[in-house]
């Protein structure tokens, strides 16, 4: 209660627990509106002003606590009469609404970040709208591209399947005997059945529609033919040169998108060099060992592009390979041409990396994964047929067109294999159902290439490592990943070499990326540096020569532990491996304490040359084995053996033989063994 100058009479005890004017009887005298925090006191001398008018107010305001913070108070003021009805007093009544308050407060932040955010997205959606227009144009481009595409598909299916069965038919007449007329005949349709497919992938790139697709393309070929079309992309005052290694392994990749990223990159060159200079684009193999850090374990093909031309700012440097950005004038660029090798890069599991000053010039750097044989397209060799390591297997063929299923059948029986065939995805898994169990099931793909990765993994539900070698066309294969696909129409002796390596009756052309992971993981085991030197040897040599290194080409590598050394031919294959010492080292003969040259080995039996059924089997994947032990010799010591294990051949195609490094280090101490 306060009186009509707005002194305070009487408060009740709520007032005195929650105010700052403690015992009832502190507060009486005091001026009530001095006890509001700066801006409630106005509020709160205008109520007390207007009460002695009669007049009631309500107002919000600051006022401290017992405990000294502030709070935020309801406050209500009303005049209080005598009983002849003349102004007397002034009833206060304050509630603490700081809960309220505080929450009120914190909805009112939330509303405030989301209007800012809004705020964020209306400009940028602003700033898109051409870009969406621009989207939409594109799309109805692509929708009449795609119905032309429809027709373009059926067209070239059937015609796949036709060559497939001529080149089939082609090659079975040339193994007969013929006259030499009638087998130049043979060729010259060999020829044109060669030229048939080549026009087909070729209407197929032309129509846009095999951009996803990939195959193994050689890149020293790939860049001479292009190179016609990159000299009218360059002016007279700009000099092309063009270096490619012969020794570049394949690579993986779509031939429409390799050629579109060459010739955007180059012609996104020529416009940086408005006054002449030169582009250098260069072609090296890159070793997993030699690979940028920001690049996965795994060997590359390093293409580049190198010109003098003006550089790229910080700012475009930050946002090269962003779709549609371009620092070209309007109508010069679409700022599709630098995203087009990061998209290729990204689908073949590799990177691009740009360096660049202003003044100075830009260098391109696409890293692309070296091609393997599993999990790509074959690539085009055309190897021989051993028929000695066929047959004794039995093969699933499913394949809806008869004619191709009847040509595929003769052909692998003809290698002496045992062949089911099945017409449809039903037949196929019914006949797994009844307990038949192939070795390997050859698949001739049809359009839909997502019911093809369904009934592939329905047929590995039984048997997870079951191989199974796609037939597709161009159209129909480019979401099969990891898996083998022969892109039709297909070369006899190409299923033939694949069927053999998937038997693991012949070591792997290239070993595949998550091999050469493997590689790598293994040479990280070896401790001796000497040991690790001839790995290291070892496995250059090979990728160098394309293949396995023969007993002659490894004998150098090895030339520095020679004592150390030991080399075993293969005797017999599979399924039972057995191994004869052809050499041993002195240091080998003299531990094991009698001469080994001449001695047979079996895979079951224990020696100190390592598990050879594991280093065989190994050196089917192209892999070289390792491993390392210890054994007692009494007194306290121990011998710490290491043991390295590579497989040559002597005819580039098979292992037949495993080249031993056999090291042993005496450990005397338990100090030393602990450094072990």
């Amino acid at each position: 209660m306060l009186d009509p100058a707005g002194f305070i009479l009487e408060v009740n005890p709520a007032w005195s627990l929650s105010g700052d004017a403690g015992a009832p009887e502190s507060a009486v005298g005091r001026n009530w509106t001095e006890i509001w925090l700066a801006g409630g006191r106005d509020a709160a001398f205008d109520a007390v002003r207007r009460a002695r008018t009669g007049l009631s107010i309500r107002f919000t305001a600051q006022g401290p606590s017992a405990n000294g913070e502030p709070r935020w108070f309801d406050v209500i003021v009303d005049p209080i009469c005598d009983a002849d009805g003349r102004f007397a007093q002034i009833l206060t009544r304050a509630r603490d609404i700081t809960i309220h308050k505080n929450r009120e407060a914190e909805l009112q932040r939330h509303l405030d970040e989301k209007t800012a955010a809004l705020s964020v997205l209306a400009r940028q959606l602003e700033a898109e709208s051409s870009d969406r227009s621009a989207a939409a144009a594109r799309a109805a481009h692509t929708d009449r591209i795609r119905l032309l595409g429809q027709f373009v598909i059926g067209i070239i299916h059937d015609f796949n399947n036709v060559l497939t069965v001529l080149n089939g038919a082609s090659a079975m007449l040339l193994r007969g005997g013929l006259t030499q007329q009638q087998a130049r005949i043979l060729r010259d349709i060999n020829q044109a059945i060669s030229g048939a497919a080549q026009l087909s992938r070729r209407l197929l790139e032309f129509s846009r529609l095999d951009g996803t697709e990939p195959e193994q393309i050689a890149l020293p070929d790939f860049l001479k033919t292009t190179a016609a079309m990159l000299s009218h992309l360059m002016k007279a005052d700009i000099d092309l040169v063009i270096d490619v290694d012969d020794a570049c392994w394949p690579v993986l990749a779509s031939p429409g998108a390799l050629r579109s990223v060459v010739l955007n990159l180059t012609a996104n060159a020529g416009d940086a060099m408005p006054n002449g200079g030169s582009l250098t684009i260069t072609a090296r193999n890159c070793y997993s060992t030699e690979r940028p850090p920001a690049l996965a374990v795994g060997d590359y093909v390093h293409l580049s592009f190198s010109d003098t031309g003006c550089g790229m700012t910080q700012a475009a440097l930050a946002r090269a390979g962003e779709a549609f950005y371009t620092t070209k004038s309007q109508g010069r660029g679409t700022g599709l041409g630098l995203a087009s090798a990061f998209e290729l890069a990204g689908q073949c599991g590799g990177r691009v990396l740009i360096s660049s000053a202003q003044g100075v010039g830009t260098t391109i750097n696409i890293y692309l994964p070296r091609a393997g044989l599993h999990g790509t397209t074959a690539a085009p060799s055309e190897p021989k047929i051993d028929r000695t390591l066929h047959g004794n297997a039995t093969i699933l063929v499913i394949a809806p067109d008869e004619t191709i299923r009847r040509h595929l059948a003769t052909m692998l029986r003809n290698l002496d294999y045992r062949v089911i065939v099945a017409e449809r995805d039903d037949v196929a898994l019914a006949l797994l159902a009844s307990g038949m169990k192939p070795n390997l099931v050859l698949f001739d793909l049809q359009r839909d290439q997502q019911a093809g990765a369904q009934l592939a993994a329905q047929l590995r539900q039984t048997d997870s490592a079951l191989p199974i070698v796609f037939l597709a066309d161009s159209t129909s294969a480019h979401r099969l990943h990891g898996e083998l696909i022969f892109r039709k129409p297909v070369v006899e002796t190409q299923i033939a070499r694949a069927i053999l390596e998937l038997l693991g009756r012949l070591p792997a052309s290239i070993a595949s990326a998550d091999a050469l992971r493997a590689s790598d993981r293994l040479r990280d085991r070896i401790r001796n540096p000497r040991m690790r030197a001839v790995y290291d040897q070892w496995r250059d040599l090979a990728a160098s020569l394309g293949r396995l290194p023969s007993p002659a080409d490894a004998e150098p590598l090895t030339h520095d532990l020679k004592d150390d050394t030991c080399l075993l031919k293969i005797v017999h294959g599979q399924p039972s491996p057995v191994f004869q010492f052809v050499f041993a080292g002195a240091a080998l003969v003299g531990r094991l304490g009698r001469e080994l040259a001449g001695e047979l080995v079996s895979a079951s039996d224990q020696n100190v040359i390592a598990s050879l059924a594991g280093a065989y089997q190994r050196g089917l994947s192209g892999l070289a084995h390792f491993d390392y032990a210890r054994f007692p010799l009494g007194d306290d010591t121990m011998v710490l053996f290491e043991r390295l294990v590579l497989p040559l051949s002597d005819d580039g195609e098979r292992v037949s033989h495993l080249a031993g490094v056999i090291t042993f280090d005496e450990i005397h101490n338990d100090s030393e063994r602990n450094a072990q």
